[in-house]
């Protein structure tokens, strides 16, 4: 896009005169010193010496562009024949590069300079400069700057960002855009999240709330935290938290509605407030300092259009401080997040961004951009597997729309309930079984979301553990869906109850209890549904048992076989109890305890919690899991309980029964070992193949585990050290069967490859495992294997289907069990 030549006569030093100018090229000027410098580098390669000089007058009194712009001053009065200035702008300048390319507002005067030096350099070398002077006042101030002129040796080139190429795919219009201000006297645009305040969607909330949050804005009812004290600082208390555990560095702002009713109750509700935060640590709260206030009053019904400019002021200040508004930013990637926006779409397959960033020249750094964008809440892309990785939703609310035609309101219920549709599909049952039981049918899902992207939307309620498969008949259905997959979305039992549940659970002969404690934080919502949903997925997939689990908002009864246990919620404690006569009670526990680590890494990573043990003889002490195990450790007899008695070490032995119960990765218990023969001149049961630095932790974890199973296993850190070519061959000569661990970049490995052509040219059977955790440096969307693979192994995909690694401990019996039947079916 070509800009007309400007040509402007104006009195020296004026202060307009290169504000003008930069309208009138690209649209807006800087606001802040750094963005000036950016704009005085693009004046100064187009030489334009005199706007050069007027830009920098704006850098000379900030500390951060200081140096540069006194450096880039000497070089403008070398040019405009003003050496003895020069001298006195060199003589205070030992300019060090900086990085000055951070945020987005300077990132669009980067650009706007590249973009003027890309169109004008061919005319500003014939440019004939006409005669200038500098502004006095100007010349001025640097000598008064400088308290010795230094001789000039040689100029140095002033060299713009190495992406003018990039610079030049940017309209004009998309400079604007990025820019802190512009015509429109726009400074900083945001993204506006309102999480509904309504307790149905809170287990929604811990998806979307992200380290990189933002600035949180909590709304409250000054009438109802006078009126309703303990019910409004339970709603503060559990926005305060949750915000402290997701975004610990976000500042967050107090917004009291209501002012017109409570005007003359702003120090009773501050001597609130300041109590609730004496007990919680660690909020950034920013105060309203000109009212002397912990929280910013709003008068909802005042028609005056400045009535909340306090609020604004302070968002707009302390968004400008985030990390995230001033973090380096490539050009690359704000060009595919920029032409991503452009297509006004909800979602788009992930094949649409790699073509974007391929273009842009960062196809290689695909996923880490949409990871970057998804902290900031700009876009969601999740990875954990190929369904979610394939998507990226560029409109989060359409994401949060259909999240809650599912986890629905009143207001949205009734919406449906009353949609003639559900009665024209027949799933007025399917409906009623969703709200009254959490349990849903494929149909129902399918109708709620219209038909569209219903898979995804699946394997995301999956991943995020909001919902799990139902594998339990249900009586319920008159509808013909019989037949067709359940799901169970448990946060929607969130309130209910069962009179029935109450009496089984206190009629149970309980053996082992333990506890999930975390008073010394809190309970974040959603914490204990994602738990009942990991159980009940496991109960249908672990044995023929089929008495489906019971569940109610606050409790359960769950089978995992013949292992009977209770859940339930009170206050910030899980109560764990299983029956008496269960089977292996304490494999029970270290599988619960699993299960609550995995959902406690993937949604509350960083949620404070200890493991507290009942006594076995004494229903009355509770003692501390680690205390036990070190006690243990340490062969003392006695140890203290939480309360005030001590508690015999002895008595918590059947918790160790089958070893740790908080090593979620090792075998610490017994192990059944498979019986597997090998023929004559094998070795070995399997050649475990892989590149170190992606795979090798999870190939030494799954050797030893195979080892634990009775299996021999060769793997390069089992063979002294003897990493010739020779012997490896040899080693998959030895071997029953081979099994290549996939990782990102696993075939640019020659030795890898070597291993390979050696197990195809032997004919031996290949196995395939892939890693399938994306926090691991070894993990790539499955096409990447495809994409990559060796043309004489491309046929390997089609031999067997690839096995995702299981680390937890709950998810890697049924791993282990069916890679130990694949090792000996080859």
């Amino acid at each position: 896009m070509s800009q007309p030549s400007v040509t402007t006569a104006t009195a020296p030093g004026s202060a307009t005169a290169v504000k003008d100018v930069l309208m009138q090229r690209i649209g807006f000027y800087p606001t802040h010193p750094v963005a000036w410098m950016y704009a005085a580098r693009g004046l100064y390669k187009l030489g334009d010496y005199q706007l050069c000089i007027e830009a920098l007058s704006h850098c000379l009194r900030n500390p951060k562009t200081l140096k540069e712009a006194q450096h880039l001053l000497g070089f403008s009065l070398m040019h405009m024949n003003q050496p003895e200035a020069a001298a006195a702008a060199f003589g205070k300048s030992s300019w060090e590069e900086e990085e000055f390319d951070s945020g987005f507002e300077r990132q669009a005067y980067r650009v706007a300079a590249l973009r003027m030096a890309a169109q004008e350099q061919a005319a500003s070398k014939k440019r004939q400069s006409l005669p200038r002077r500098v502004s006095r006042g100007l010349v001025d101030a640097v000598r008064r700057r400088s308290s010795a002129a230094r001789p000039f040796v040689a100029e140095v080139q002033v060299e713009l960002v190495p992406e003018a190429e990039m610079a030049q795919r940017f309209e004009y219009a998309e400079i604007e855009d990025m820019a802190g201000q512009t015509q429109s006297g726009q400074k900083i645009k945001f993204t506006i999240w309102d999480y509904a305040g309504q307790d149905v969607f809170y287990a929604l909330h811990h998806i979307f709330l992200t380290r990189e949050g933002g600035v949180f804005m909590l709304v409250f009812d000054m009438q109802e935290l006078l009126t309703e004290q303990k019910k409004a600082l339970g709603y503060l208390r559990f926005w305060l938290n949750s915000i402290k555990l997701h975004a610990p560095k976000a500042p967050v702002l107090l917004v009291a509605s209501h002012y017109d009713q409570a005007s003359s109750s702003l120090q009773a509700v501050e001597r609130i407030l300041q109590s609730l935060f004496r007990k919680l640590r660690g909020i950034k709260l920013v105060k309203n300092s000109g009212a002397r206030l912990s929280f910013f009053p709003i008068d909802n019904m005042s028609p005056a259009a400045n009535r909340a400019a306090d609020l604004r002021a302070a968002v707009e200040k302390a968004a400008s401080k985030l990390e995230a508004v001033s973090q380096k930013i490539s050009l690359r990637w704000l060009k595919v997040v920029d032409d991503l926006m452009k297509l006004n779409r909800d979602h788009v397959p992930f094949a649409k961004v790699q073509e974007l960033a391929t273009k842009y020249h960062a196809g290689d750094q695909t996923d880490e951009l949409l990871e970057f964008f998804h902290e900031l809440g700009m876009l969601v892309h999740l990875r954990a597997t190929n369904t979610l990785h394939d998507k990226v939703v560029l409109n989060p609310q359409w994401l949060l729309d259909k999240l809650a035609r599912v986890i629905a309101d009143e207001i949205h219920v009734q919406d449906i309930y009353y949609d003639e549709r559900l009665s024209d599909l027949e799933l007025e049952d399917d409906f009623a079984l969703l709200r009254h039981k959490g349990i849903g049918s494929r149909a129902l899902l399918e109708f709620l979301w219209d038909d569209e992207e219903v898979e995804y939307l699946v394997e995301f309620m999956r991943g995020v553990m909001l919902l799990s498969n139902w594998d339990f008949p249900e009586d319920t259905f008159t509808s013909g869906h019989q037949g067709e997959p359940l799901y169970l979305v448990s946060s929607l039992l969130k309130n209910s109850t069962d009179a029935d549940l109450d009496a089984e659970i206190a009629d149970m002969d309980l053996g082992l209890t333990c506890v999930l404690d975390f008073t010394k934080f809190f309970l974040p919502a959603g914490v204990f549904a994602r738990l009942l949903s990991l159980c009940a997925q496991y109960s249908g997939d672990v044995g023929v048992i089929t008495r489906a689990p019971q569940l109610a908002g606050n409790q359960a009864i769950i089978r995992f076989g013949l292992s009977v246990f209770a859940l339930e919620q009170i206050k910030d404690k899980i109560w764990i109890r299983v029956e008496r006569d269960s089977a292996k009670p304490a494999s029970t526990l270290k599988t619960l305890v699993s299960m609550f680590r995995g959902a406690r890494d993937a949604v509350f990573r960083d949620l404070p919690w200890e493991l507290l043990l009942q006594s076995p003889k004494n229903a009355s002490v509770m003692v501390a899991y680690d205390t036990v195990a070190k006690a243990r450790t340490s062969s003392a007899a006695f140890v203290e309980s939480i309360g005030t008695k001590n508690a015999r070490v002895a008595d918590f032995e059947p918790f160790f029964k089958d070893g740790s119960l908080t090593e979620d990765e090792r075998d610490t218990g017994e192990i059944e070992e498979a019986d597997l023969s090998l023929a004559p001149g094998l070795e070995y049961h399997v050649f475990l193949s892989h590149k170190q630095l992606e795979a090798g932790d999870a190939c030494n974890l799954m050797a030893e585990k195979l080892v634990n199973r009775g299996l021999k296993v060769w793997v390069d850190q089992r063979t002294e050290g003897n990493l010739s070519p020779e012997k490896m061959r040899a080693g998959i000569q030895a071997s029953k069967c081979y099994l290549l661990f996939l990782s990102k970049t696993v075939f640019e490995s020659e030795m890898v490859c070597m291993e390979l052509d050696t197990a195809l040219r032997a004919e031996k059977p290949i196995l395939l495992v892939h890693e399938s955790d994306p926090n691991r440096v070894g993990f790539a969307a499955f096409k990447t294997y495809i994409d990559t693979v060796p043309e004489s192994a491309r046929h390997i995909f089609g031999l067997s289907e690839s096995m995702p690694f299981q680390r937890r401990l709950y998810l890697t019996e049924s791993f282990y069990n069916e890679l130990i039947s694949r090792i000996d079916a080859s």
